[in-house]
C-alpha cells in the first residue's frame, strides 16, 4: 500500500527525510551521500521517500531507518499527505532536480529543504545550492550527490569510507564446482547502451569451454520490457540457464543478485544495484561515459571502446553502433577471466 513503511529500525531525535531519485541507477549512486548524512550527527534518523519499486533497495541499507513509499503517478498533493502522516521532519534533502519533488516535500510540510537550484524551485528551498561548474577532468555523478550532503554540513572528506562497498555476498573461492553468473543484456535507456546478444552468448560459451571442470549457471536479468531480450539470449546459451527478465520484483532482484558470483552487464540500473550489493561486475559501456556512471568500487571491470563520437549519450545510434561493435567477445571473456583467474587459473 502506498505510504507504508517498509522498515523502522530505530527512533532518534533528529529526523531527516531524503527524496530518492526515481531511476534505480541514480538511487544507487546517491548512497554515499546518504551515508555521509547519517554520519553527520549521532542522533540522525534517515527516512527515504521513494517510488514503491525502490523500497526494497533502500530498506536493505543499514543507514536507512525507515522508508516512505508512493506509487508512480500519484499526484504531489497525495505524496505530501503521505509525508505529513509520518510526522514532522527537521530537514529535507532533494536528490532529484525536479520542481515536482520540491512541491511534494513542501506539501508534506518539510520546511528546511536543501537541493539544487533548478527548474524554478529555488524559492521553495531554504538552501538552494548552485550546481557545481563543469569540471575539466570530469567527475563521477556520485560527487554531485555528495556535494548536496556537504552543503548540509556532512563531512565528505573520507571518500574511501563513503564509497566503500560491502564484501561480495557470494564470493569466488576455491573448491567451488558451480559459478553463478548474472547477465543484464538490456538497457531501458535504448539500444545504444546494449551490447549485442550474440556476443554475450559467445563470451559465455568461451568461458565454459575454458573451464570444463566448472558448471556455469547463468541467470538473465531485466525489466518486464526486456523479457524478449532475455528469451533471445537464453535461446543462445546452453543449460543451465534461466531467463529471469520481467519475473523479479525489486526484492527478488536484490536477493538473486546476492547469489551471483559476478554479473556481466550493460550500463544499467541493475549494474549499479549489483555493485552496491558488493557483487563484482563486468560492465560494458557504449553511448554513455564510465567516468560519470561506472559502478562504484574497485572490484569491477569496465569495458569501453573509445571512438570519435564517444560519448554521444544518444538512445539510438544514428551511425553504425561502432562503440559497441568494436568490443569483441574476447574482450568480455578476458575481463570475466580476470575476475576468475586468482581462484581458477587457466593454463
Amino acid at each position: 500500500m502506498s505510504g507504508s513503511s517498509q522498515s523502522t529500525k530505530t527512533r532518534s531525535r533528529y529526523r531527516v527525510i531524503v527524496r530518492s531519485p526515481n531511476p534505480l541507477g541514480d538511487a544507487c549512486m546517491s548512497l554515499p551521500a546518504v551515508r555521509a548524512l547519517k554520519q553527520r550527527r549521532h542522533d540522525t534518523e534517515i527516512t527515504i521517500c521513494c517510488r514503491d519499486n525502490l523500497a526494497a533497495m533502500w530498506s536493505a541499507r543499514d543507514e536507512i531507518d525507515s522508508v516512505i513509499t508512493f506509487k508512480r503517478g500519484l499526484n504531489p498533493q497525495e505524496v505530501g499527505r503521505i509525508i505529513r502522516e509520518r510526522g514532522a521532519f527537521d530537514e529535507g534533502l532533494l536528490l532529484p532536480n525536479s520542481f515536482r519533488s520540491a512541491l511534494e516535500f513542501r506539501l508534506g510540510r518539510v520546511g528546511n529543504l536543501t537541493g539544487y537550484k533548478r527548474h524554478g524551485r529555488g524559492l521553495m528551498l531554504k538552501h538552494a545550492i548552485k550546481e557545481p561548474e563543469a569540471i575539466e577532468g570530469k567527475q563521477h555523478h556520485v560527487h554531485r550527490y555528495l556535494n548536496l550532503a556537504k552543503a548540509m554540513g556532512a563531512d565528505i572528506s573520507d571518500l574511501d569510507d563513503l564509497l566503500a562497498i560491502p564484501a561480495a555476498p557470494t564470493p569466488l573461492q576455491q573448491n567451488l564446482s558451480e559459478i553463478h553468473v548474472g547477465v543484464c543484456p538490456g538497457a531501458e535507456y535504448g539500444n545504444a547502451k546494449r551490447y549485442p546478444i550474440d556476443r554475450y552468448a559467445s563470451a559465455l560459451q568461451s568461458l565454459r569451454e575454458n573451464h570444463p571442470e566448472l558448471v556455469f549457471r547463468i541467470s538473465v536479468f531485466g525489466s518486464p520490457a526486456e523479457e524478449g531480450i532475455g528469451e533471445e539470449l537464453s535461446s543462445l546459451i546452453d543449460e543451465p540457464r534461466e531467463n529471469r527478465a520481467g519475473k523479479t520484483s525489486m526484492a527478488d532482484l536484490v536477493k538473486e543478485l546476492k547469489t551471483c558470483h559476478f554479473v556481466a552487464t550493460n550500463d544499467t540500473g541493475t549494474m549499479h544495484l549489483a555493485a552496491a550489493l558488493g557483487v563484482p561486475t563486468v560492465a560494458i559501456f557504449g553511448s554513455t561515459e564510465p567516468i560519470f556512471t561506472a559502478p562504484i568500487g574497485t572490484v569491477h571491470r569496465v569495458i569501453r571502446h573509445q571512438v570519435d563520437c564517444s560519448p554521444c549519450f544518444l538512445r539510438e545510434c544514428p551511425v553504425d553502433y561502432r562503440c559497441m561493435l568494436q568490443v569483441e567477445p574476447e574482450t568480455v571473456l578476458n575481463e570475466m577471466e580476470t575476475l576468475l583467474k586468482e581462484v581458477f587459473p587457466t593454463d
